[in-house]
């Protein structure tokens, strides 16, 4: 049996913690011993408790950027555990470790690249080296979207055989709460209120389309640096009735079952949980056309895309959505068709087994 550390670098669920949460329940039993990294207790970690999956805390910023500390225990755990194969998200650290203690498989996962198309161009000298050397420290460099991976190859210089696209999957559960009709058309989106999601262009989008005559709610979920500066650009709007700032949801599929309509206004992306779990619970998405988003929403086919930072397209597709039933529904039955088809957990765990067979 093989002993895997998978890490994470934060303490509540989003798509990362969700992806090593699906990894740690469906891995192969016989095959896989498996422990989870957390780097301070949190809600994470009692998600996995209820799970039964072994975790420890290695002590890290609750922010990010690993602590000395944090690097130390670290250290002593990987020394003492023996683990066969470490699978870190979200940071480089723990391979760098398992590179200096001689562990057999060493993977880092980049579920994006936190960075726009045009903060990659202009990467300066020593963050375009310190991007490229993290590759000497893996075996096998995993991406969430074909898009990813060519970036790592053509501007960071990765060996090409050594990068792989792993697309996510989820369980192909719906939510046992029945959608109910709103009383308005509601749209809403959910992600972290930071720089990378965007969300201004989804509250100037509610701005233009009342100023339009739409008398519609909108509902922002997530937590994060930007909720003050959101909630001035609200007041300064006069949306503070249509417009609402809702905070952290932790289970997503409810949540979207309370949507007409899913928005992500990203600047950048990989491919996120977030857009599968709408197109498993039957919501309609419209999205920024950004990093692996065109690898899973083909435009008017199961979903709509638009150009970035653009609040006028995203209303005027919103609007296209909203007064045509029948394109609502062909979307919605297409996008089902699709996550069913490609992005079910099981898929993800086939191939994420045959990454792991190549153990030395």
């Amino acid at each position: 049996m093989k002993k895997i550390l998978l890490t994470v670098n934060n303490n509540k669920l989003s798509g990362i913690e969700m992806f090593t949460l699906l990894l740690a329940v469906y891995l192969d039993k016989s095959k896989y011993k498996v422990e989870v990294g957390v780097p301070v207790y949190g809600s994470y970690c009692e998600i996995l408790k209820e799970k039964k999956i072994d975790f420890f805390i290695f002590e890290n910023k609750i922010t990010g950027g690993f602590t000395f500390s944090g690097f130390k225990y670290l250290l002593k755990k990987i020394k003492k555990e023996k683990y066969d194969i470490i699978h870190a998200q979200a940071g480089i650290a723990p391979c760098v470790i398992g590179k200096l203690m001689g562990v057999n498989l060493l993977i880092e996962h980049k579920h994006g690249l936190d960075f726009t198309s045009e903060q990659i161009d202009g990467m300066n000298r020593f963050r375009l080296f310190y991007q490229r050397i993290k590759k000497y420290f893996v075996d096998w460099t995993l991406t969430g979207c074909e898009a990813d991976r060519q970036v790592l190859i053509n501007r960071y210089n990765y060996n090409d055989v050594k990068v792989k696209v792993l697309y996510n999957g989820i369980e192909n559960e719906k939510s046992e709460t029945p959608k109910l009709p709103n009383v308005k058309f509601t749209i809403g989106t959910i992600g972290r209120l930071t720089f990378q999601k965007g969300q201004e262009y989804f509250i100037e989008m509610a701005k233009i389309l009342k100023d339009r005559g739409f008398d519609f709610d909108y509902h922002i979920y997530g937590e994060g640096e930007k909720e003050k500066e959101y909630n001035e650009l609200i007041l300064k709007y006069e949306l503070t009735e249509n417009v609402l700032l809702k905070g952290y949801t932790k289970n997503i599929s409810e949540t979207l079952n309370s949507f007409d309509l899913f928005v992500l206004p990203s600047r950048y992306e990989g491919i996120p949980y977030v857009v599968l779990e709408a197109m498993k619970e039957s919501v309609p998405v419209l999205a920024t056309d950004v990093g692996g988003m065109n690898e899973v929403i083909k435009n008017k086919l199961n979903g709509v895309l638009v150009k970035k930072e653009c609040a006028e397209e995203l209303a005027e597709e919103t609007i296209a959505i909203y007064k045509s039933v029948e394109f609502r529904n062909s979307i919605i039955q297409n996008a089902r068709k699709d996550f069913e088809e490609k992005y079910t957990i099981e898929k993800t765990i086939k191939t994420i087994e045959s990454v792991y067979s190549q153990i030395k």
